[in-house]
């Protein structure tokens, strides 16, 4: 909804390098220059769904969801950039992450289409997700991404759940294990989340209900990143922060609107001229007389 804060947590090769973002607002340090560069001049904190970084910070993806535009950085992945255009014969992407690798060819893609998805990844964490694979007959119906974070840990998520798994030195009263279970019930976590490559204690979960619009957002943060989140959300108490992110909601909500009217139009145009081309196809191949009505929707 326009005027409520979206909040993005990005966590960096180490406590002191980072973004945070919420609202219009947003604190970073020590990210690679083109990414600060994107924050700067183009990245709409409410209107992105996701960010994606790698654990080198050598490629990173965002997803506005107003232009329906993905910006990423020119080394990223040359297969991944194929999947965020559709070209060269790969799947329409949706979202995108990245493990625990030093090696950029790593990766997890999930398609628009509910079935599609690939990944890349390292032997370990290809053999558990070969494992989950065969224990969930639905996985490629119910998989929308895959969330990364310290060595072995991840979480395949679900359109209905979640199914976490866990590095070697998670214990039972870890954090990240701990807030886990709490949401294991009735809950999906969002693509907007985030784990840390560095140390496992860190997150940031977005935790959602199916069919539904109740969102949950809990994190366990260095201090520094833990404090300019705070310093960000107090902002957002001032009324007039409140106003400016109101009115800059609702201009990039024209922005949409803009953009689906445009498509539907396009669709319209795309339909007719299938429609003109069966029409012609058949004049030619049918020595009867076609008659074309056109009718107006």
């Amino acid at each position: 909804m326009a005027g409520n804060p979206n909040t993005h947590v990005v966590f960096g090769s180490s406590p002191d390098s980072y973004f945070i973002g919420h609202g219009r607002r947003y604190s970073y340090a020590n990210m690679p220059e083109s990414f600060a560069k994107h924050i700067q001049t183009q990245m709409n904190i409410s209107m992105t769904l996701w960010i994606s970084m790698n654990k080198m910070l050598t490629s990173w993806i965002t997803h506005n969801t107003a232009t329906e535009n993905f910006h990423f950085t020119r080394n990223t992945n040359e297969i991944i950039q194929h999947h965020l255009s559709a070209t060269n014969g790969k799947f329409p992407a949706e979202f995108v992450s990245f493990p625990d690798s030093d090696d950029p060819i790593h990766y997890f893609v999930k398609g628009k289409d509910s079935h599609l998805w690939t990944a890349t990844l390292p032997d370990g964490l290809f053999q558990k997700l070969t494992k989950t694979m065969s224990e969930v007959p639905t996985f490629d119906a119910a998989i929308t991404g895959m969330l990364f974070g310290k060595g072995k840990t991840h979480i395949y998520m679900f359109r209905g759940g979640f199914w976490p798994e866990y590095d070697d030195d998670v214990d039972a009263e870890h954090p990240l294990r701990k807030v886990l279970a709490k949401y294991s019930k009735g809950w999906c976590i969002d693509r907007a989340s985030s784990l840390c490559f560095y140390d496992s204690r860190y997150y940031f979960l977005k935790f959602k209900q199916p069919k539904s619009t109740q969102l949950q957002i809990t994190w366990n943060l260095p201090e520094t990143m833990g404090a300019h989140l705070g310093e960000l959300m107090g902002r957002m108490n001032d009324p007039e922060e409140q106003l400016a992110l109101l009115k800059s909601d609702q201009k990039w909500i024209s922005v949409a609107n803009a953009r689906i009217n445009n498509q539907f139009q396009l669709h319209n145009m795309q339909i007719n001229a299938m429609n003109r081309a069966a029409l012609s196809f058949q004049m030619v191949a049918d020595p009867g007389i076609v008659v074309e009505t056109v009718r107006y929707y």
